[in-house]
């Protein structure tokens, strides 16, 4: 360490050069390998990503290819008849997508769009929130949902909202949005707000939830029979099989992808040859890495960011390397004297190798620095996908400072110490010892 230190002085150049270089080349590998690991790592709310799979949607029409309604969430029918009971899948729960909403105290003009979530009962079992306040709804609360509306006689509104003033809505919120409300997440239990202009009850509140889970993220939790979606037109008109419901399914330990699709398909074929008016296709089934990147295409996310970490790292190694040659070719005598006095090859190779290391350290550890600041001020379109606002995509330490990434970083500057180091140090060692003495080539 004190030798480093000294040639670091000696050599104050090209010592920052390598620093630098190292900096910016490691900045540029971890924001790479920090978006990848942010979308993809098993880390609460979503603790168990990588057993996760998601239908975003499946094409309705007549069996006449008339009427094609796009890809549409599912309605209760073909819900059931596709996922219920699949094998290979532990525990099913289901959503209604994110959706725009306005909250605001009663009688105050103090709106605030939030993001609202409508879900399946056993949704706060199957993801993993941390409720600072409150808790889940309950069963009973769940199923009120049904009571907060009626049909409605109009032909342009299935359903409507029964404006009693009676909170029959049970929701669970963010501590943001509880703060915001109601000054801190305690109060917020049990009071009552308006969300888009009818009454709630609040039952719980979570810690906030950064947009990068983009599945568990929400503002506003609210039951999904709050839909009352046998009452909806879209339900009734396709006979139950388009909807709004998008199943999220935790594979079992060792279950096959291809399998649960070959399933769905099999199920699919026997569903269309019931005999209804409508059929559906093109069930669209994602496992997380297939619907986090590249979501409908054939590319492998694992290849791309792969083949991109090689290039971000091989490239500036090339230029370093060329730093590292000029820097040996003034300690060529130093190298020749170690050789005189019977230090191997190796000895001397192993020797230059921990001294640059050193450097690359230095350098990885700022360039830790600068990713993190590059990723948490370039947020809002690394992470802002998803239906989320850039301004919701919040990075906590929980994030940022996590031991995978620590260990990205040392195993990021052993390559690229050994890829800008080895060859010019193998060049230096095997100069021959008389010549170099005496300053020849």
């Amino acid at each position: 360490m004190k030798q480093l230190m000294n040639l670091i002085g000696q050599h104050r150049f090209y010592a920052a050069a390598c620093i630098v270089g190292t900096a910016v080349t490691l900045a540029f590998v971890m924001v790479v390998v920090m978006v990848y690991d942010f979308r993809t790592a098993d880390v609460a709310p979503e603790p168990e990503r990588s057993r996760m799979m998601y239908n975003t949607g499946t094409q309705c029409m007549r069996v006449n290819g008339t009427n094609l309604m796009g890809y549409r969430g599912l309605g209760p029918v073909a819900f059931e008849a596709l996922f219920g009971g699949l094998p290979d899948v532990d525990t099913l729960t289901w959503h209604g997508g994110l959706q725009k909403a306005l909250c605001a105290l009663p009688a105050s003009s103090d709106r605030h769009s939030v993001f609202l979530r409508p879900v399946a009962a056993n949704w706060f079992s199957f993801f993993r929130y941390d409720f600072v306040a409150g808790r889940p709804f309950t069963q009973a609360e769940y199923d009120a949902g049904r009571a907060a509306f009626q049909e409605a006689e109009d032909e342009w509104r299935s359903f409507r909202s029964l404006e009693d003033g009676v909170a029959r809505r049970f929701v669970v919120i963010s501590e943001r949005l509880a703060r915001q409300l109601f000054g801190e997440a305690d109060r917020a239990v049990g009071g009552e707000m308006q969300l888009d202009f009818q009454p709630v009850r609040v039952v719980g509140v979570v810690r906030d939830v950064s947009s990068i889970f983009q599945t568990a993220y929400a503002e506003v939790w609210e039951p999904f029979t709050l839909l009352n979606e046998s009452e909806t037109y879209l339900v009734r008109e396709t006979g139950g099989l388009a909807g709004f419901r998008y199943p999220v399914m935790r594979m079992g330990r060792g279950a096959a992808p291809d399998h649960i699709r070959a399933e769905v398909a099999r199920r699919l074929e026997r569903l269309n040859h019931a005999g209804g008016e409508y059929v559906l296709s093109d069930p669209q089934i994602y496992t997380h890495t297939e619907y986090t990147f590249f979501r409908g295409s054939s590319i492998d996310a694992r290849l791309v960011y792969a083949l991109l970490l090689v290039i971000l790292l091989v490239v500036p190694a090339v230029g370093i390397s060329g730093l590292v040659h000029a820097q040996m070719q003034s300690r060529l005598s130093e190298i020749a004297i170690r050789k005189a006095y019977g230090a191997t090859n190796a000895d001397i190779i192993g020797r230059l190798f921990l001294e640059s290391l050193g450097t690359t350290l230095i350098g990885g550890l700022l360039g830790y620095g600068l990713s993190c600041l590059l990723v948490v001020a370039g947020s809002a379109w690394l992470f802002g996908t998803g239906g989320v606002q850039a301004s919701g995509v919040v990075l906590g330490g929980d994030l940022l400072l996590r031991p995978v990434l620590f260990g990205a970083v040392l195993l990021a500057c052993l390559v690229f110490n050994a890829l800008s180091t080895l060859l010019p140090v193998w060049m230096a060692v095997r100069r021959n010892i008389a010549f170099t003495l005496v300053g020849g080539e």
